[in-house]
């Protein structure tokens, strides 16, 4: 019966609508261009926004990436700082939050690392953010140097 079935099913369907094709390839041709435009300068702007404030407030031991594209900056803690541990306080303290980088390691490694969206805030929510998490990362520095 499951033979019959599967059948009936690859008979019912053997391509997309016509008329769904033509929405796509007009969205595609169309719409989409000017979207991915509109994307850029808004992305661009909230990166900006993130490596600009990040390279001010941020202490000197911690590094990060400028992307050239996505929606990403990854950030290095010093040696011996958590993400995780940081990724607690960063929740109870100033209400932030960011995806600790140990995740992305295939291989281990990473604990002292984070990624950071930029993607779904805008300019002067990024700003005061990143400045209240740099504040946070500089008094631990102090602590784990103590």
């Amino acid at each position: 019966m499951l033979d019959r079935l599967v059948l009936l099913k690859q008979a019912s369907d053997l391509h997309t609508a016509t008329y769904n094709q033509i929405l796509a390839h007009e969205l595609a041709t169309t719409i989409l261009d000017q979207h991915v435009v509109t994307l850029r300068k808004v992305y661009g702007e909230r990166r900006d926004a993130m490596v600009d404030t990040l390279t001010r407030c941020l202490p000197s031991s911690v590094h990060f990436t400028e992307p050239k594209g996505g929606m990403f900056v990854w950030l290095t803690l010093p040696d011996g700082m958590d993400a995780k541990l940081l990724l607690a306080k960063a929740l109870r303290e100033e209400s932030l939050a960011f995806v600790p980088g140990a995740a992305f390691h295939a291989l281990g490694g990473g604990q002292n690392t984070l990624r950071l969206s930029f993607a779904t805030y805008p300019v002067a929510d990024i700003e005061d953010g990143m400045t209240r998490l740099a504040a946070l990362i500089a008094r631990e520095c102090v602590a784990l140097a103590a």
